[in-house]
């Protein structure tokens, strides 16, 4: 388990979930595949969950959300532009290139038939939307691209972004699949102008922003 400030992170398997810790309250951001379930809800358990905030639908961000959400009373945040992928979300992706056609159609194959708990959001969030809650002051952010409705959500001098960016030894790259292309490319933009200090990620270790930086034109050429 890590702590940076006042945000408790852990790996679980290959996914990452964030705890904000709050005055009154804490937000979690993201819940895991299955297979992280009993390993997140050790930390949940510790602590005082009273949001979570889902950065995209796909199953293996979202799929413990009924879980906490009826175990801690809490609510959940999701996109609005996201709701039409709760529900078999990663079947319309595509490759980044063409490197990666084969990565696509084998998680899409697959996803299609998995299956979460369904569950419907209690808060729908918008672009430039800001969150007022537990003493923490958010600030919501469309990051379209890997999904319609992916958002990043800054926090002070950090952000979180999902699977907007993957963050290799060298290098920070677009995920190997997405739903548009372009919009992903215009959303690292976005993160770009930004200038979080720290950005947080589903899959990898956080990215500094000077590494991004650097990653640019690997990224546009990808």
């Amino acid at each position: 388990m890590k702590k940076i400030d006042n945000i408790i992170y852990d790996n679980l398997d290959y996914f990452k979930a964030y705890l904000i810790k709050g005055i009154d309250g804490d937000i979690l951001i993201d819940t895991g595949f299955s297979s992280s379930r009993n390993k997140l809800k050790r930390l949940l358990d510790k602590n005082n969950v009273k949001l979570i905030i889902l950065t995209h639908a796909h199953l293996d961000h979202i799929w413990n959300a009924k879980y906490f959400k009826e175990r801690y009373g809490c609510q959940v945040a999701i996109s609005k532009d996201d709701l039409e992928n709760l529900d078999n979300s990663i079947i319309n992706s595509i490759p980044v290139n063409r490197y990666y056609n084969f990565s696509a159609v084998f998680a899409n194959y697959f996803m299609k038939r998995l299956k979460c708990d369904g569950f419907i959001p209690d808060i729908l969030l918008e672009d430039n939307e800001i969150l007022n809650l537990y003493g923490l002051n958010l600030k919501i952010v469309s990051l379209k691209g890997h999904t319609k409705g992916s958002i990043g959500i800054l926090y002070k001098d950090y952000m979180f972004v999902g699977d907007a960016l993957v963050n290799r030894k060298l290098y920070v790259e677009l995920p190997y699949q997405m739903q548009n292309k372009a919009d992903s490319l215009a959303s690292v933009k976005k993160i770009i102008k930004l200038k979080p200090k720290l950005i947080f990620i589903g899959h990898e270790n956080p990215i500094k922003y000077e590494k991004l930086m650097v990653s640019i034109m690997k990224i546009e050429n990808q």
